[in-house]
């Protein structure tokens, strides 16, 4: 009997343990630290486990990827064929939410996660709500039909809205955003440096801006400060090329690798 009640006992302490150190984890998050697609070279990309790892090494925020299945229900999914992270070759416009959801979501990234499911972006904000925040890509696939309203009511309804920001390469979908709930942060997405940076920076559209790391240098850093932009910097996994962007001064990193990020903030 007493072998017994040791053996509870520590189960009992090892479970403290667990939750102590995910709590631990979440409160040294760091807001400089965005996790793409989750944190998708240990997960992966765009599904629950991603998220959850996201948490376990302390970034701040999950960068995710939003787009509707053919009867509107939003998912998480990056690419607009699905077939590269589900085995199924259909485009996201073609494919139900049903038929999605019987197919694995992690079996190309390792086989223990064969299990893995495409998760819905509610399911996704049950997950982060109290534990990270969410960059919120919305994806322009030219099918989309109510995705930024739906965004918008799963994020109002979760009363998740001040605990995110919604990014788009389209100024349209944020915009819209916008005109739902004005307090929700929004960003723009850029790939290039576009050529009237200035008009892009005096914007009202939004908050920030999300740009390749190649294009920040000083000049880029000190106009958008001047316009009250905060800059993301994607997608970067070289610790000297980290240091280097958080010297010029951008407001947080997305990248594959935040376990190497945060050991860079803690040694400054």
């Amino acid at each position: 009997m007493q072998k017994f009640f040791l053996i509870l006992i520590l189960l009992f302490l090892s479970n403290f343990a667990t939750a102590e150190s995910v709590t631990t984890s979440h409160g040294n998050s760091d807001n400089r630290v965005m996790a793409h697609r989750g944190s998708s070279r240990t997960a992966p990309e765009n599904t629950v486990s991603s998220i959850r790892k996201a948490i376990q090494d302390g970034a701040g925020y999950a960068e995710i990827d939003l787009q509707e299945t053919a009867d509107g229900v939003v998912v998480l999914m990056h690419d607009y064929n699905v077939h590269r992270t589900t085995g199924i070759n259909k485009n996201m416009w073609e494919i139900r939410f049903e038929e999605l959801r019987q197919a694995s979501a992690g079996e190309w990234f390792n086989p223990r996660f064969h299990e893995e499911k495409v998760p819905t972006f509610e399911e996704v904000v049950n997950t982060a709500k109290g534990n990270i925040k969410l960059n919120i890509e919305l994806k322009n696939n030219g099918h989309q039909k109510r995705l930024a309203e739906k965004t918008v009511e799963i994020l109002k309804q979760k009363h998740f809205n001040h605990d995110c920001v919604v990014t788009s390469f389209d100024v349209g979908l944020l915009k819209t955003v916008k005109s739902l709930d004005r307090e929700i942060k929004t960003g723009l997405i850029i790939g290039d440096k576009p050529a009237t940076l200035e008009n892009v920076l005096k914007s009202q559209d939004y908050e920030a801006i999300s740009i390749n790391y190649t294009v920040i240098n000083q000049d880029f850093i000190k106009l958008a400060k001047e316009n009250h932009k905060e800059v993301f910097a994607w997608t970067v996994n070289d610790p000297k090329i980290m240091s280097d962007l958080l010297n010029l001064g951008v407001n947080n990193i997305i990248t594959n690798h935040p376990d190497r990020l945060i050991q860079l903030l803690h040694k400054t």
